[in-house]
């Protein structure tokens, strides 16, 4: 394949390919149901603590049994 063919068949199918896919985004953000979902991201920043030192002081449960857990296997609820 030659430069100009490749050049030619880039120009042509490669622009209606990109035209495809945005016609595709733009069905996939403004389906139907969508709107909520997109109300509720729009708030997260708003409803998050004003500095991390505030969601310390919260118990968040993969902290509680995550990486900071006790690795003293007595200390383990679910053995006997």
């Amino acid at each position: 394949m030659t430069y100009e063919a490749f050049r030619h068949f880039a120009d042509t199918w490669g622009l209606a390919l990109l035209v495809i896919v945005f016609l595709m985004m733009l069905l996939f953000v403004f389906r139907r149901g969508s709107a909520e979902r997109y109300r509720q991201a729009a708030r997260i920043p708003m409803e998050a603590p004003e500095s991390p030192a505030e969601s310390d002081k919260t118990s968040h449960p993969l902290k509680t049994a995550g990486a900071g857990a006790s690795r003293n296997p007595a200390d383990r609820e679910d053995r006997p």
